[in-house]
């Protein structure tokens, strides 16, 4: 028997990237990326979020709740930009210091800010 792991079907950021915005957490956080919703929802705070939702809420909302644990950000925010699109992002305090970003299905690290004004959100 073959045993093949999951591969995401998202995009998320390098262990390097996220180094540059968290240093010393990029393996730990990419770890969360890789992870499975049964992994997410046994780590404390997606244990939590699950328990605090009268609905199951998505498995990329459990993943970001981990990642806002983890990098001991100060919760996760959204906004929609001009075309419509949702923008997730760990708010780390600083509208233009590099976090982790949601946007279209993939996770990037940017500037929350910076999507904000060349979307026409700000």
């Amino acid at each position: 028997m073959t045993i093949t792991k999951s591969t995401p079907r998202f995009r998320s950021p390098s262990i390097k990237s996220i180094e540059s915005a968290f240093p010393g957490k990029g393996k730990a956080a990419k770890a969360i990326f890789r992870m499975r919703r049964s992994e997410l929802e046994s780590l404390p705070a997606g244990d939590a979020r699950v328990r605090e939702c009268y609905h199951a809420p998505s498995t990329s909302d459990v993943r970001l709740h981990c990642l806002d644990a983890l990098l001991e950000t100060f919760g996760i925010e959204a906004f929609q930009t001009r075309n419509g699109t949702w923008v997730e992002y760990l708010n780390t305090g600083d509208t233009y210091a590099p976090t982790i970003v949601r946007m279209n299905g993939h996770y990037r690290i940017a500037s929350w800010g910076d999507i904000a004004e060349s979307n026409g959100s700000l």
